[in-house]
């Protein structure tokens, strides 16, 4: 019994652990997919200004 809950909370750990690791990916790649849209639309802006 206590093998079976051992292995339980180890595999629990796991999952916690997996979805932080995740969690903490789509985070960063949604912060750096916001700098470049940032980036495109700062460029357009300039490019539109220079066409004025």
């Amino acid at each position: 019994m206590a093998e079976g809950l051992t292995y339980l909370a180890v595999a629990y750990l796991g999952m916690l652990i997996a979805i932080g690791i995740w969690t903490w990916t789509v985070f960063t790649r949604s912060s750096d997919l916001e700098q470049r849209i940032q980036a495109v639309e700062q460029h357009v802006r300039r490019n539109k200004n220079e066409e004025e």
